[in-house]
């Protein structure tokens, strides 16, 4: 966005904050930054290209809804495109969160984000708008072109799968962590796989561009080898980094830069996803040396 001054009421400081609103709606609701990016900048240039005395009266709910639009476009069209392999959101540098989105961390996980990869289009947009941002039904409905009934049907019937078959993990606690980390430094195989769940899975998103499992590793006997290896080919190349208000692990191996993090159930790890694809790791503030070769 490069309009400076005041925009249809705007001033610069209200352009920056609308802006990390637009972000954090997006972002929401396709789970790739680069596309909440794309769809918050697209938005504030059609609100400046606008015609003089043309301009909404709400230019903050005119935004919200263009950018709504705009990433369903996005989502809708992602479900066509094929990816190789096991697709997560992009990971994020807490750090670069604007600051709306780091007070509610929660539902920026990872887990989270990938629970809502599963409810349709117009019900997840439906359901970040009123959940995340607490908007009037009527003005949800206006931006999804819905009407007001169908648009509170969408909300409850997310909220009740989110809370059923799609709950997310849970964060992971430190106590958690350190135990897995200890294992899987160790070397030791079965106190890995008393730190996972029976079903644990390994899940890695690389779009097919460096080598990294194509599809997820299931089973605490698997997963926990497969971690093992994998510790073991790193090198001592393995540092802490904060992605979406969680810890995670960056790691080395076989020159391949993946970031690491957890999913928990019962206090036992169930999901390890890493993040491979080295066009999503741009994000991220990593330790020198770790920088993923595009």
């Amino acid at each position: 966005m490069t309009a400076p001054g005041v925009v249809a009421g705007l001033d610069r400081s209200a352009i920056d904050r609308v802006r990390g609103r637009l972000l954090g709606v997006g972002y929401r609701i396709t789970g790739t930054w680069a596309d909440a990016e794309d769809a918050a900048d697209e938005a504030l240039a059609r609100l400046v290209a606008l015609e003089p005395g043309t301009a909404p009266d709400n230019p903050e709910a005119w935004l919200t809804t263009v950018t709504t639009r705009l990433c369903l476009d996005r989502l809708r069209r992602r479900k066509r495109e094929a990816y190789v392999g096991a697709w997560l959101p992009e990971p994020v540098d807490t750090a670069l969160l604007p600051s709306e989105m780091v007070e509610q961390r929660d539902d920026l996980r990872i887990a989270v984000l990938l629970a809502y990869e599963q409810l349709g289009p117009d019900e997840r947009a439906a359901f970040v708008l009123r959940e995340a941002y607490a908007l009037p039904y009527a003005e949800i409905a206006e931006a999804l072109d819905a009407a007001v009934p169908t648009v509170r049907q969408w909300v409850s019937r997310a909220r009740h799968r989110l809370d059923t078959d799609l709950r997310p993990p849970e964060r992971a606690s430190e106590a958690v962590i350190s135990r897995l980390v200890e294992a899987v430094l160790a070397g030791d195989l079965q106190q890995t796989i008393d730190v996972l769940t029976a079903d644990a899975r390994v899940v890695s998103d690389s779009d097919g561009k460096v080598n990294a499992a194509r599809r997820d590793i299931v089973g605490a006997r698997k997963c926990a080898y497969f971690l093992v290896k994998a510790t073991e080919l790193s090198g001592g190349m393995i540092a802490p980094v904060e992605v979406n208000g969680e810890f995670a692990l960056a790691v080395v191996s076989r020159g391949v830069v993946r970031v690491a993090q957890l999913a928990v159930v019962d206090h036992h790890v169930t999901r390890v996803y890493f993040h491979s694809n080295p066009a999503k790791l741009t994000r991220l503030a990593l330790p020198e040396g770790f920088e993923p070769t595009l």
